[in-house]
């Protein structure tokens, strides 16, 4: 198999952080860039989740919780969850010891 040089414009900071962490894996930007073609091969896919309406993509979740704002869905902060939830588990245990008496 012959070989071809490829030639990128990338960030210079990218590129530097990328070697870096390829470096401490034992890796070359060369071997790195060949793994993801022949990844892409492989799989006939490319190897990143680049979808915008990905279920599990965090963009995904932000756009369901607007929407459910917006369609007037109301949030409580977290310390009035925290605090509704451990009612729940009081008043359960309250009923578990209620239980246990008879």
């Amino acid at each position: 198999m012959s070989s071809v040089n490829m030639s990128i414009r990338t960030d210079s900071e990218l590129k530097a952080q990328a070697e870096e962490i390829l470096s401490k894996l034992g890796m070359t930007m060369n071997g790195a860039i060949n793994m993801f073609l022949n990844q892409i091969v492989r799989d006939r896919a490319v190897p990143l989740s680049l979808s915008l309406s990905s279920e599990k993509s965090l963009y995904a979740d932000l756009m369901r919780r607007r929407i459910a704002r917006a369609n007037g869905a109301k949030y409580i902060p977290n310390d009035e969850l925290i605090a509704r939830l451990q009612q729940i588990l009081d008043e359960d245990n309250e009923e578990v010891d209620d239980v246990a008496q008879i």
